[in-house]
């Protein structure tokens, strides 16, 4: 049965916990008005009552005591609630920001050569977006809007609806408990999008009940030839006013390319922090950059920081939130030498963690950085300590648990600067990297694929929170997709796979030691045969972090599991004086 064949509308639905303590939280806040009204009310009929009594002794006597009342006494405040409590706001529809698929910077010349021609003959993009229904068995409305490249809100710009919208009462009521007959149904909608004509996209996603829904959009890309041979996967970002961005270079052979897009109905202007290996990275063009409503810009960051092996960005917008990605590759010679898109990490702090670090095996690495004009290119972490210098300790996690880095993983980074520890000695594996530091700082860690004299591909690999209660992932189609789990003090996570057709699979629950990092392959979490375009993942114990690592015949890639983001109850509003 099609998923949306089972958009219900429940005539009665039972309350649940959750509503009966917003029920009882209602009512107290009730009888504190009353409270206050009364004792108000009161006061004012004993003034009315001395008032009749002066007025009964003479008029004269009256005026005066009222003068007298007016000139020394302050006036009598009603009593009021103080007490701050939440004013309810509408949801809004969430966003997704989703990059363009890898592309030649423009000015870029046509080889003849097809095996390095920039044009690939084999280059594949697409979106996968996953919705999750209440338990009414009600999706989301949800569309999907280009944003194109020196266009603005409304030029050509085309919406395309991918579920229907539901009605105001759905949106914005109580939150479904169960379906018509009393039972819960939850179900999934899977849309396959095809990618966005090439171009930069916003996803939106209505509420249900109140609060965001369950929903996640993943942007893939793979090419055998060409340039901008290798793989990517990315997934659609909430836009934001501030994005960290780190692990780009700006060195001979290599091409980043920052994509600023604003999805918002109101124009934003940006600004760029810049920080390299030796400090704050002055250029012009770095501030003030204007979007239009619905407009993507790229720039190139070899023109603002030339030469810079490891460097961080910050974008900081006002007006219009915006969505933020560098995308990268390299050439060595004539050789591509990998493919990425690098989406924002985690905001600065005194402690980050980077889940889903791909390192080939110590010999193979040693291979491939051996070659001619192939240094630095290696997994390794990039630390970036933007306002305070700090001293920061490096520390690996594998299957087996913590694992030891050469020199102790021990860096000093200096203010406003960037470091590089590369991620050496270690075996072939899927790795947790943890920063710990004195001051805050941001990372970002780089996996690799290959062997030497062949075609290598590299993962940018940014710093997640940890996961929160629950959150739908979205997994690129035509890619082994791999779950890598960690959490510090050890924990638990529950995994649901989402089927293509719509269905959930059986949830089973997955245990992670401590300092340790645990991959779950994606496929094998359902019966065989069966397609998994999504996982819902569910913290049972423990702090987790999690991230996607993606392989495909063309190379690697891997994005982060964000934790959803929740709508509180509203905003703290305190009546008074």
């Amino acid at each position: 049965m099609n998923a949306f064949q089972h958009l219900h509308r429940p005539d009665d639905e039972p309350v649940s916990r959750g509503q009966r303590k917003t029920q009882q939280a209602a009512a107290a806040r009730d009888q504190r008005r009353q409270a206050a009204l009364h004792a108000h009310e009161r006061g004012l009929g004993r003034r009315g009552r001395v008032s009749a009594g002066v007025a009964g002794a003479g008029v004269v006597l009256l005026v005066a005591g009222a003068v007298a009342l007016g000139s020394l006494a302050a006036p009598v405040a009603p009593a009021v609630d103080g007490t701050a409590a939440p004013a309810r706001l509408s949801a809004a529809p969430a966003q997704g920001v989703c990059p363009p698929p890898p592309r030649l910077a423009r000015g870029a010349g046509d080889g003849t050569d097809t095996q390095f021609s920039p044009v690939s003959t084999t280059a594949d993009s697409s979106l996968t977006s996953v919705l999750l229904s209440n338990l009414a068995g009600r999706f989301p409305g949800s569309t999907l809007r280009p944003l194109v490249p020196g266009a603005s809100a409304g030029d050509g710009q085309e919406t395309r609806r991918l579920t229907p919208r539901q009605p105001e009462r759905v949106q914005q009521g109580e939150p479904a408990t169960a379906g018509p007959d009393g039972v819960p149904v939850r179900e999934a909608s899977v849309e396959a999008l095809g990618g966005a004509d090439g171009e930069a996209a916003a996803v939106a996603v209505e509420p249900l009940g109140g609060q965001p829904a369950g929903a996640d959009t993943v942007s893939a890309y793979s090419a055998a030839d060409g340039d901008l041979a290798g793989t990517d996967a990315t997934s659609c970002i909430p836009p934001a006013h501030e994005h960290w961005l780190t692990g780009a270079a700006t060195t001979v052979g290599t091409t980043a390319v920052l994509v600023l897009s604003n999805p918002s109905a109101s124009a934003s202007t940006v600004d760029l922090s810049l920080y390299g290996a030796e400090g704050p990275v002055e250029a012009a063009g770095t501030a003030g950059i204007v979007l239009a409503p619905g407009q993507t810009r790229s720039l190139v960051l070899g023109g603002l920081a030339p030469g810079e092996q490891h460097l961080a960005v910050r974008v900081s917008a006002q007006g219009g939130a915006v969505g933020a990605f560098i995308q990268q590759n390299r050439l060595f010679g004539l050789v591509p030498g990998g493919v990425d898109v690098i989406q924002p990490t985690a905001a600065p702090a005194p402690r980050t963690v980077v889940p889903g670090v791909a390192v080939p095996g110590p010999r193979t690495v040693r291979g491939i950085a051996g070659q001619d004009g192939y240094e630095g290119v290696g997994p390794a972490v990039t630390i970036a300590a933007p306002s305070l210098a700090a001293t920061a300790e490096v520390s690996v996690s594998g299957p087996d648990g913590p694992a030891e880095l050469p020199g102790g993983g021990v860096v000093r980074v200096g203010a406003g600067s960037t470091v590089r520890v590369p991620l050496t000695g270690l075996d072939a594996g899927t790795y947790t990297v943890a920063v710990s530091a004195d001051a805050p700082v941001t990372a970002s860690a780089q996996g690799q694929s290959g062997t030497a004299g062949g075609p290598i591909d590299v993962s940018s690999v940014p710093a997640v929170r940890p996961l929160g209660v629950e959150r739908v992932v979205a997994l690129p189609s035509s890619a082994t997709s791999t779950l890598a789990l960690y959490a510090e003090q050890g924990g638990a996570v529950e995994l649901t796979p989402v089927l293509a057709d719509g269905s959930l699979g059986e949830p089973t629950v997955r245990r992670i030691g401590p300092a340790t990092t645990r991959t779950v392959s994606a496929a094998g979490l359902a019966d065989t045969g069966d397609t998994v375009s999504g996982v819902l993942l569910a913290t049972v114990q423990g702090e987790v972090h999690a991230g996607v690592s993606v392989r495909t015949a063309q190379g690697i890639s891997a994005y982060p599991v964000t934790p959803r983001v929740e709508r509180s109850g509203g905003l703290p509003v305190r009546v008074g004086y």
